[in-house]
């Protein structure tokens, strides 16, 4: 018996995300305070949410974001980086702060 096996391709596909144009923005100093007007709930950035907040003015992965705050602090474990940029971008992403780039 002969056993053809097909080659299977895996795709993986990045996810982007990029602000939610309602969201407002007030800014003071490197802290940013978000408003969603649907709910008039006020969300508060520290400092390194601020500085992904930033960054998702433009769709990015969580990979990118990732690879960006690495390069900013490089005395950081990559791993707690990596965790916390993935659990900021997810929360927001729950919240409707950000949105799938699709």
């Amino acid at each position: 018996m002969i056993c053809l096996q097909q080659k299977q391709t895996i795709t993986t596909k990045k996810t982007y995300y990029v602000r939610n144009p309602k969201i407002v923005e007030r800014s003071i100093d490197d802290t940013a305070f978000l408003i969603d007007p649907d709910t008039d709930i006020v969300f508060y950035l520290n400092p390194l949410s601020t500085g992904i907040w930033h960054l998702l003015r433009e769709p990015i992965s969580v990979l990118d974001a990732t690879s960006i705050v690495q390069q900013a602090f490089p005395d950081k474990p990559p791993k707690k980086i990596a965790k916390d940029v993935s659990r900021l971008i997810n929360d927001m992403s729950k919240r409707n702060l950000v949105l799938n780039d699709e």
